[in-house]
């Protein structure tokens, strides 16, 4: 603790700096003044934790010292030494909220429990605020994540909302250029689960410490987002090498394993979720590219330069079939698709292959298709399809992957295709009060974050996220109506942790804020 004696004898400053020294080695005497002024003009400069300071001396007092230190802000902990036992010098100080009052001569004891009263003080307040600052910080944590979590599911052509959100969320975007990693763990996530995310989360600031802002959070499942933003042009490459040493940093640390997804550097934050919709496309490929690899969206690519595409409706009519769980017409159309190759070189069939099946199952969470082993392991790897050269062994092992799909889903009880944007409206009108991202509703109806986005689009008009914010807005607003809930109340049991947050929400809906709305209720 840093201390500053004023006193306007330089005996009595001696000595108490002796005792200081001899008997609190908490404390560092940082220096002294002799006077009241000068006492301000120095605490002031140095700012100390405490100051220990005469009542009676020449040019300002130590309590017209004290004031004008006050007025100016200064949160030094003061203790008065006075020869005088007169209570009206107490009284005054404690007026200005000084607690500590000595008589002088000062025994070296009860100097030092003063002392240490006044640092037992300091450490209790500065560790209230620190959990104030920290809760204040998770909490701007939780909406910046939410905010982005939500842009990048919300595709290209709402940059009006992007914007606002971004605003909310208080993220800089004037001339920063971004980029997108998705980051997924391997399924033995011990290490993970016991000591959570925050040493990959290290890892990942210490590896882009170069570049101006990084946002990294949990996206869904096993799944963690990072998100950058630079005030400069991002060097694909150096990027690529980061996130390699990042990766290797983490197994060495954490002996976790994961495979990354890199989406190219975009210079719109309206094309934000386009570099995360690349890095989730790229992430697909593992299957290609193995477990545990770093994948680029750009070496990804050249896979779907086929010389012999496969057409488009073909491809609408396996999804379908899929969607529906008919073996047999899925069955048809592969011998279909099949009948239509050209002869190709084996790994051309073999990656041509793979391509039909990730088109094919796009809609699906690739995440729960892993979850089975045949699938996971064995069929869906580039070494897996490696066995089969000819094209009849192929069109066979494309049978028995499909039918291993249905048979998965079935296993799971996985609804056939219905109107799916119902059911997770009826979900959200009775889970709104959690905190449900799009990525968890994907996991949940075994579908795409990106699919589950354009179909919710595609079928009410609207976002999800907008959707979500009319349920829990208009929840909120029977609330005021038939409750006498705070508003503070209200806005968590609708699902935001941020009060001011909720307001402007509430207000942007409403056309009111919450307190004024409830006051223009009309009384029975």
């Amino acid at each position: 603790m840093k201390v500053i004696l004023v006193d306007d004898e330089k005996v009595i400053v001696d000595g108490l700096k002796k005792i200081i020294e001899r008997y609190i080695p908490e404390c560092e005497v940082i220096g002294v003044a002799y006077n009241g002024l000068e006492g301000y003009k120095l605490i002031q400069k140095r700012k100390p934790d405490i100051v220990i300071t005469d009542i009676r001396m020449p040019q300002a007092d130590g309590l017209d010292m004290i004031n004008m230190l006050i007025d100016a802000d200064c949160q030094t902990k003061f203790i008065l030494l006075s020869g005088y036992a007169d209570f009206e010098y107490a009284r005054k100080g404690m007026q200005l909220g000084v607690k500590f009052y000595l008589n002088k001569p000062v025994e070296e004891l009860e100097l030092r429990d003063c002392v240490c009263q006044v640092i037992a003080e300091l450490r209790e307040s500065r560790s209230k605020l620190q959990e104030v600052d920290d809760l204040r910080q998770e909490i701007h944590s939780r909406i910046q994540e939410s905010a982005l979590r939500d842009i990048l599911d919300l595709g290209n052509d709402n940059t009006v909302q992007v914007e606002e959100l971004l605003q909310i969320a208080g993220i800089p975007t004037e001339g920063k250029s971004f980029v997108c990693a998705l980051l997924e763990f391997d399924n033995h996530l011990g290490h993970m689960k016991e000591l959570g995310l925050a040493p990959v989360f290290r890892h990942v600031d210490r590896a882009f410490g170069r570049y101006g802002t990084v946002y990294r959070f949990r996206y869904s499942g096993s799944q963690a987002a990072v998100v950058i933003a630079h005030g400069e042009g991002i060097e694909y490459g150096n990027l690529v090498l980061a996130v390699q040493r990042m990766k290797e940093a983490v197994f060495q640390e954490s002996k976790l394993s994961m495979t990354v997804g890199i989406g190219t550097v975009q210079h719109k934050v309206s094309d934000l979720s386009q570099s995360f919709e690349e890095a989730r496309y790229a992430l697909s490929y593992k299957i290609i590219k193995g477990i545990d690899a770093v994948i680029p969206f750009h070496e990804i690519s050249s896979i779907n330069r086929y010389r012999n595409r496969v057409p488009e409706d073909l491809i609408a009519k396996l999804e379908s079939g899929i969607d529906n769980m008919d073996q047999v017409e899925c069955v048809g159309i592969i011998r279909e698709i099949f009948r239509g190759m050209e002869a190709a070189s084996p790994m051309d069939l073999q990656l041509q292959c793979l391509n039909i099946l990730l088109l094919s199952v796009r809609k699906m969470s690739f995440q729960k298709l892993e979850q089975n082993d045949l699938l996971g392991r064995n069929i869906l790897s580039l070494e897996g399809i490696s066995r089969f050269r000819t094209l009849g062994s192929l069109e066979e092992w494309m049978v028995q992957v499909i039918q291993e799909i249905i048979a998965f889903k079935l296993e799971h009880n996985i609804p056939k295709k219905k109107d799916i944007i119902a059911e997770i409206k009826d979900y959200v009108s009775t889970h709104y009060d959690e905190p449900i991202s799009l990525a968890d509703l994907a996991a949940r109806f075994f579908i795409s974050p990106y699919y589950l986005s354009q179909l919710f689009k595609q079928k009410t008009g609207d976002t999800y996220i907008n959707y979500l914010a009319q349920c829990r807005i208009g929840k909120a607003k029977e609330l005021l109506e038939k409750t006498d809930l705070k508003v503070y109340e209200i806005c968590q049991k609708v699902g935001y942790s941020d009060k001011q947050y909720f307001a402007r929400l509430f207000e942007k809906l409403t056309g009111s804020r919450p307190s004024d709305y409830r006051k223009n209720l009309p009384r029975a």
